[in-house]
């Protein structure tokens, strides 16, 4: 059994210094263009927390330190250089290089971050995954429920072999994610952080406010993930889906009224311009609501469906010349600038589709922008450093990126471990998110290849 010591942590974004407030955003792209093969480069662009405990104040930690110290300056061009140079020190004297922290996905600043884990080799792996806990987990998880004594009984009569098992337990695993539990309750569960249903507003509002009905939210995010269809309708889907009166979903194409008088509550947004989970009404309503600039829509669309939480500098692309600050909000202020930089380009896709406007409420219209920003310029829109033509361009290059794919993997790792990958797992992630063009981007091919993952039987 070989020993490694791993710790969890998380990576670079921004360089920034107090004398003259210079920071360098493209410091993400330049680490993993140094390193590719990084843990943290993996489906994603690092982090500012490799570096930094707060870009604004500036503040480092020892990794970033080491850096800023060896920078000698706010010379980007000399940042792979100085990377090489520190990558055999060791910034937080836990042992560990910096380069071998990178690459496992660890911290290299946090020496506190450190765990020793035990990585068992192939052989113990196989002898130590528990086929009857990971039945009796898959039914719980998928199925709503605990198994049976008979069905336990059943699963390991006369101690079937290893194969066999692992057959058995995929075959209860597909009739699980058919389950009306899994499409109606373990999915709705892990939509609501992207939906984000408010009842005093939706379409069960008790005082007969609707901004909108986010029931066909629920809906195509259950479709999308359930039937091996392709995951990458979440955002290219330009049709609806309704739930019939026994429960099951069915697809639906066109424009739909309200249900009740309020004006909203419908879909009424043409089929040419949806986008998937990202242009219902609910989610233009709740998220850009009677903002000019739809920022806070482009923020959620970004942390829901391609993991990144520009709040915590995730995902930070800036773009040159950017933030323009189309609408005179004050954000290319240095506080605001190295998010804005990225956060602006993301937004202008969205800027055209009406937040709440009544009846118009989710609706498309080319004018909008110039009609509620005084002095509107129609700056290029960006997605991950490249330029985007119109939300449903958006939506197509969301889905083809990596982010998208990890993002999938990283929400039903959690829902089915309650936690983070370990560094070791991580590796075993993204290879199954890697696969998911070989599986048609269907959810269910990836939750069986979670379901394979030697912790998922209870081994370490």
């Amino acid at each position: 059994m070989r020993r490694t010591f791993i710790q969890l942590g998380t990576v670079l974004a921004v360089f920034s210094v107090p004398t003259g407030a210079w920071a360098l955003p493209q410091a993400p792209s330049i680490l993993c263009a140094t390193y590719p093969d990084a843990a943290v480069c993996q489906g994603r662009l690092a982090h500012c927390s490799t570096c930094h405990t707060s870009t604004w104040p500036p503040a480092w930690n020892e990794f970033g330190v080491q850096i800023y110290e060896s920078l000698q300056g706010p010379l980007i061009d000399d940042l792979d250089t100085t990377l090489n140079f520190v990558a055999p020190l060791d910034a937080d004297g836990d042992g560990i290089s910096n380069l071998d922290e990178l690459m496992i996905g660890t911290s290299p600043g946090d020496a506190s971050d450190a765990w020793p884990y035990c990585a068992p080799s192939p052989e113990e792996v196989n002898e130590s995954y528990d086929f009857e806990h990971a039945f009796v987990r898959v039914m719980v998880l998928y199925c709503g429920r605990s198994p049976t004594y008979e069905e336990r009984a059943a699963f390991d009569a006369g101690g079937s072999p290893a194969p066999e098992l692992h057959l058995r337990l995929h075959a209860h695993l597909d009739a699980c994610l058919a389950s009306p539990h899994w499409r109606d309750e373990g999915l709705a569960r892990l939509a609501d952080r992207r939906i984000r249903p408010i009842s005093a507003v939706g379409i069960d509002s008790p005082v007969d406010i609707i901004i909108g009905d986010y029931t066909w939210d629920y809906a195509l995010f259950s479709w999308a993930l359930t039937e091996d269809r392709d995951a990458r309708e979440l955002l290219l889907a330009d049709y609806h889906v309704e739930r019939r009166p026994d429960g099951s979903l069915a697809q639906v194409s066109g424009t739909f009224g309200a249900s009740r008088g309020s004006g909203a509550g419908g879909q009424p947004l043409e089929p040419t311009r949806r986008a998937g989970m990202i242009t219902t009404q609910w989610f233009l309503s709740v998220n850009t609501m009677f903002s000019p600039m739809p920022r806070t829509t482009a923020a959620q669309a970004y942390r829901a469906y391609l993991g990144a939480d520009i709040a915590r500098q995730q995902g930070i692309f800036p773009i040159a010349g950017e933030p323009a600050d189309v609408d005179s909000k004050g954000v290319r202020d240095a506080v605001c600038a190295n998010c804005h930089s990225t956060l602006d380009p993301l937004s202008y896709a969205f800027a055209a589709y009406e937040g709440i406007r009544g009846a118009q409420t989710g609706t498309y219209d080319a004018s909008r922008p110039a009609r509620v920003i005084e002095g509107w310029t129609d700056n290029q829109g960006y997605l991950l450093g490249s330029p985007v033509d119109n939300l449903r361009d958006w939506a197509e290059q969301a889905v083809a990126s990596d982010l998208f794919s990890r993002n999938l993997a990283m929400m039903f790792f959690r829902h089915g471990f309650e936690r983070e990958p370990t560094p070791t797992e991580q590796s075993e992630v993204d290879a199954a998110w890697r696969a998911m063009p070989e599986d048609s981007y269907s959810a269910n091919r990836l939750i069986h290849r979670l379901v394979d993952l030697a912790a998922f039987g209870g081994a370490r």
